[in-house]
């Protein structure tokens, strides 16, 4: 963990006037007055908008102290501002008072805002949910008109940036480009980069020839009369390629950017020291012809398409502000829509499909190892039998042991890369904060205090992406209340697997499905029920998703979405169930309309001692009781014989 050694830090207490993250401050204040700058907007974003970034990349983290996958900052220059206010109250979205507090404030969404507030110092920032306080109006109601504010037009998506430019110029508030991030200016110490190799991603893995996307993706700008297409986003230009890379932790691609022409023809932007001379003939064996250019000749790009007159397809969602900017001073003919790659990617093929079940295949073997040793590990401590000497070992375990091990047997199967997300493995109260992670937050909870463990983790197979959730008890104090929401949720995600729907429906259509359960006893989660997945690629994979908020794509064959509805009560507990589910085709001659369904991949017990059996229907006792004897065929024959018999009483019918 040493690359995120620079994440700990942000721990610390602040209240000492000369603490790291007061001191940072002071320097970024100094440098935007210099800059003639009211207030700077910091995204947690890189040039490619990824969710994963590598460890230099980490300016949110490095200012804030926050480390979630999301996030804007907002920090003023003035640190007196607020006290200089004759009104320090707003109101949020439900019409209810806000006071002001700090010179700067971080957006974030339901995921994060407990554990914002835990890892930031409150005497430095306020923590908004992004929909309740809008960034735009905290600047507004703070900074009136005639104001500087700077942003790294790299680390914005256009439509974002303009989002936020027209709000502002309402108020006669510019947005200044900075050019060079600002916080890297401060960042010192920031660790080199060394790039890492290119790798061949073999066609028996990938389904498809490089060649073959690419023909795909001509003859879609050929039919809209386009010359060239400009793709940011590293998964789609890893995907088209057929090329993996280790540039980002939990990421397995290489950053780069790529350009398609009509013809067939590309060009890959690219730091060329990750290909070799030496592998070039292999590369274009694998690939076809291709042209090599450094990233650094995008600029020189932007020039030669203006001087042709080219015609350019692009993603304003998932390309950043700076490139097209540049497109538009030089007059290029932009049309905007989705990233041609996008959905091509989010509908597996075969090969990929195969894959992706045979990775499951492999992680249920390494998740039911871990359950068992954990079941084996808590069974006396849940009993009350434990003898002091047994609750030493017990206390000496905690939440970062118990991720070690879990990816001590990933790592023992076939094929593993590396973990798909850093593991929330939550005790108690730390499962409510619903990203937790205990190497951020710096206080890994022991065993013995709490009776459940929330376990969210996945691993990167040369065959696939896995993503899985599971609440399990550990100790003893399960209350009544905690077996009923555990249900709720659990019956919230057989719904989406039991559930029938016709070709065309909306992800955002089956979010409710899932939530009725909680809704029918006042009870409600601040996160989406399901996202895509990729193939060896991201875990958080578009354009579909299961959400109120989005998934206004329809799900179609061989899309492959979680499934996690969850539970939390702050400081208490929290609840999560997540399968991954690949959408099929149901053939059935008797239904007149052809019918999808969401068929689980994932393949490993519930915790039958948490579920309140006279809540489920008879329907629902059935789904589990089939899933639980399909857990059994699948990996029994790779478990020890006292794991064997862990399993028939995990998956004992209910």
């Amino acid at each position: 963990m040493s690359e995120y050694t620079y994440l700990n830090d942000t721990t610390q207490n602040y209240d000492d006037g000369d603490s790291l993250q007061f001191g940072r401050l002071q320097r970024l204040r100094k440098l935007m007055r210099q800059h003639n700058l009211d207030a700077l907007i910091v995204t947690r974003c890189d040039e490619h908008l990824s969710e994963y970034l590598p460890p230099n990349s980490e300016r949110l983290a490095f200012i804030t102290g926050f480390t979630g996958s999301a996030g804007t900052a907002v920090i003023l220059n003035d640190e007196h501002i607020i006290s200089k206010l004759k009104n320090k109250i707003i109101k949020d979205s439900n019409n209810d008072e806000v006071t002001l507090v700090n010179p700067a404030a971080l957006f974030v969404d339901g995921r994060y805002t407990i554990q914002a507030r835990i890892q930031t110092n409150n005497n430095l920032y306020d923590v908004f949910h992004y929909t309740k306080v809008k960034l735009e109006d905290w600047i507004t109601s703070i900074l009136g008109s005639h104001a500087s504010i700077g942003i790294d037009l790299k680390c914005i998506s256009y439509n974002r940036y303009i989002q936020i430019k027209e709000a502002l110029h309402n108020y006669q508030i510019e947005l200044v480009c900075t050019g060079n991030n600002l916080i890297d200016e401060i960042w010192l110490d920031k660790a080199p980069v060394h790039p890492s190799p290119a790798l061949i991603f073999e066609d028996h893995l990938n389904g498809c020839p490089s060649i073959e996307k690419r023909k795909l993706i001509a003859n879609i700008l050929k039919e809209r009369k386009l010359d060239l297409t400009i793709i940011s986003s590293s998964e789609s230009v890893n995907w088209l390629l057929n090329i993996r890379g280790r540039d980002v932790p939990n990421l397995p691609v290489v950053n780069s950017f790529a350009v398609v022409y009509s013809c067939g023809d590309m060009e890959w932007y690219v730091d060329l020291k990750k290909i070799p001379s030496s592998k070039i003939t292999e590369f274009q064996h694998h690939f076809g012809n291709i042209s090599y250019l450094d990233e650094s000749k995008l600029t020189d790009l932007f020039s030669r398409l203006a001087k042709h007159k080219y015609s350019v397809y692009i993603d304003a969602n998932n390309t950043n502000a700076w490139i097209i900017e540049n497109l538009k001073k030089a007059n290029v003919p932009l049309t905007f829509g989705q990233d041609l790659c996008e959905y091509p990617k989010a509908c597996k093929n075969p090969i990929e499909l195969a894959g992706m079940k045979s990775c499951h295949c492999k992680d249920a073997v390494a998740m039911c190892h871990f359950l068992a040793w954990l079941d084996h590990l808590t069974e006396k401590i849940i009993d009350g039998s434990i003898g002091t000497g047994s609750l030493e070992i017990i206390k000496n375990n905690n939440e970062a042991t118990l991720s070690d091990q879990l990816f001590k047997f990933r790592s023992e199967q076939d094929d593993f890369i590396e973990n798909s997300f850093d593991t929330i493995s939550a005790l108690g109260p730390n499962a409510a904060i619903i990203h937790y992670n205990h190497i951020n937050l710096n206080r890994p909870r022991s065993l013995g205090k709490d009776p459940l463990y929330l376990v969210d983790s996945g691993g990167q197979y040369k065959e696939g992406t896995t993503d899985i959730t599971r609440t399990v008890l550990v100790g003893p104090g399960l209350t009544e209340e905690m077996k009923e929401r555990f249900t709720l949720v659990l019956k919230g995600m057989i719904a989406l697997h039991l559930i029938k729907f016709p070709k065309g429906t909306y992800g955002s259509a089956l979010d409710a499905l899932a939530r009725a359960p909680l809704w029918q006893h006042g009870l409600n989660y601040d996160h989406g029920t399901g996202h895509g997945v990729g193939h060896c690629l991201n875990v958080h994979e578009g354009p579909q998703s299961i959400s109120s908020r989005s998934g206004q794509t329809p799900l179609v064959e061989g899309m492959i979405t979680s499934i996690e509805p969850g539970y939390y009560k702050e400081n208490e507990y929290g609840i999560r169930c997540e399968n991954l589910g690949v959408v099929e085709v149901i053939h059935n001659s008797s239904f007149p309309n052809e019918m999808l369904t969401m068929v689980p991949i994932t393949y490993v017990p519930f915790d039958i001692r948490l579920i309140k059996k006279e809540m489920l229907t008879d329907e629902e006792k059935r789904w589990i009781n089939n899933y639980h004897t399909k857990v059994r065929e699948i990996v029994k024959d790779h478990l020890s014989d006292l794991e064997k018999n862990w399993l028939l009483k995990a998956t004992a019918a209910i």
